[in-house]
């Protein structure tokens, strides 16, 4: 682009910075314009596809090893969720532990972390953060798994590479599908959580506001969300397909086996219990967002073959499909997310496994309340046994309520990462926030008290004599 020597730019080269962003302002994006420009060869990336100085392009053995730069960024920004949504919740539930207001006994106001409400606010929130967390974890060990093996494919084409390139094509529509809805996700915690700390959300210092103008870039950037979904429900329909076919199902689809007729239907499954452990047991929610998910990806299938039924091409069936294909990688994604949950529980060390479990019932029971019309849709829940597991839920976060601060606290996020104010560590916030605005803004006189406000108070009732106008002489 530039002159080595004297930086100037290249002949037929034009740069320029595209201006003011909703954040991230201190990362430069530009444009870019060549006219009449030739790249050299040697200047193109070849890793994988290669160009000969003949201008031969030269696939590479794998062409599936391309993906694996596309689901590296799509798995770091599930970390990125995840780590996002924890300097969120820390912010709000120190603030929480600190403010009190109303009620409570004598002179001792309540703390709003114990109004129900606030419980019912945010600590959803923090199982919702907890599940990416263990998601994150499991899913970057996955892929790390999976680039050594292609890596170590080499050439080959046997058995072996069809096993990797499937579980390749795998991880390429779970990460879309994480990708997508763990940053929407994560911008709601960072909203939900400003808007916790009441009028103070809205100021700049608490870190919040900034926090999620810089982050709504993940919902469009390494691929616009509602696209990303697609993609995984493409992929679901294929493999539930192919599954008809008497294909395998990949592992993260397992969930089908039994949640699927042997005719394809769903299967007739249903809670059978009424009571709150029955409804909210962490097996239970399992099998009850495995039922959600498998109605989502048939009634995704049929609208696909309802498209080519109609006479239309594959590509535009699954175009006809694509709100039905978008609805099922919502489904499946948190499908997938419990599991991962559940997983990652039961290898936890055994005196936190309690509070664990409590948390991956309740990612489990809220997300299913506020899906509510899918699992009555799909028959494993009734109407009263959802009105139970609302109950459960309110119970699940006044017992986190009880290791709410402690949850946060082993984020182990330092002050200085945390950088708010009202998540100091010390629960000191109302003398920092205080010490960090007056010092920003020292008070000085108004530059135009004199000039303008002045005569304004000082004025009198006696008016000068205006101009006669022509409608006074009529």
């Amino acid at each position: 682009l530039r002159d080595t020597k004297t930086f100037a730019l290249m002949p037929g080269v034009n740069i320029g910075d595209l201006g003011k962003k909703m954040g991230r302002d201190q990362i430069d994006n530009g444009w870019i314009r060549f006219t009449h420009v030739r790249v050299p060869r040697s200047h193109m990336l070849m890793k994988h596809t290669k160009v000969t100085r003949a201008g031969e392009v030269i696939e590479p053995p794998l062409a599936q090893l391309a993906y694996g730069a596309l689901i590296q960024g799509r798995v770091s920004m599930v970390s990125d969720s995840a780590n996002v949504a924890k300097r969120a919740l820390t912010i709000a539930t120190r603030y929480a532990s600190v403010r009190r207001q109303f009620g409570g006994s004598g002179s001792s106001e309540t703390k709003l972390i114990d109004y129900p409400i606030h419980q019912y606010r945010l600590l959803p929130l923090m199982a919702q953060t907890f599940a990416m967390i263990f998601t994150a974890r499991e899913v970057t060990a996955n892929y790390e798994k999976l680039m050594g093996e292609l890596s170590d494919l080499g050439e080959a084409k046997d058995a072996a590479a069809d096993d990797v390139i499937k579980n390749l094509k795998e991880t390429h529509a779970t990460s879309a599908g994480l990708k997508a809805f763990c940053t929407w996700m994560c911008l709601n915690i960072i909203d939900q959580c400003r808007q916790s700390l009441g009028g103070h959300g809205y100021s700049a210092y608490t870190g919040l506001s900034q926090a999620y103008s810089d982050f709504a870039v993940h919902c469009t950037w390494e691929g616009d969300n509602t696209i990303l979904t697609l993609q995984c429900g493409r992929y679901l329909v294929a493999t539930a397909l192919d599954a008809r076919k008497g294909q395998p199902l990949p592992e993260n689809l397992s969930y089908l086996k039994g949640a699927v007729s042997s005719t394809g239907a769903l299967s007739d499954r249903a809670c059978k219990g009424n009571s709150a452990e029955q409804v909210s047991s962490l097996e239970t929610l399992k099998a009850a967002w495995s039922s959600v998910a498998a109605n989502a990806i048939l009634n995704a299938v049929r609208d696909f073959e309802a498209g080519l039924g109609k006479g239309l091409s594959k590509d535009a069936a699954y175009e006809f499909s694509s709100a039905a294909r978008l609805h099922a990688a919502r489904m499946h994604t948190y499908t997938y997310l419990l599991h991962r949950f559940a997983a990652q529980v039961d290898q936890s060390p055994a005196a936190l496994r309690p509070v664990l479990t409590l948390l991956a019932q309740l990612f489990g029971a809220h997300s299913a309340v506020q899906h509510s019309g899918e699992f009555l849709q799909s028959g494993f829940y009734t109407g009263p046994q959802i009105e139970t597991l609302k109950g459960f839920v309110s119970h699940a976060c006044s017992e986190i309520r009880k290791d709410a601060v402690s949850l946060t606290d082993a984020f182990n996020y330092t002050d200085y990462m945390v950088n708010s104010p009202l998540g100091r560590f010390d629960g000191d916030v109302y003398e920092k926030y205080f010490e960090l605005v007056t010092s920003l803004n020292p008070a000085k006189p108004v530059p135009y008290f004199d000039s303008l406000i002045r005569p304004l108070l000082e004025r009198t009732n006696e008016t000068e004599a205006g101009p006669e106008l022509e409608i006074d002489e009529e």
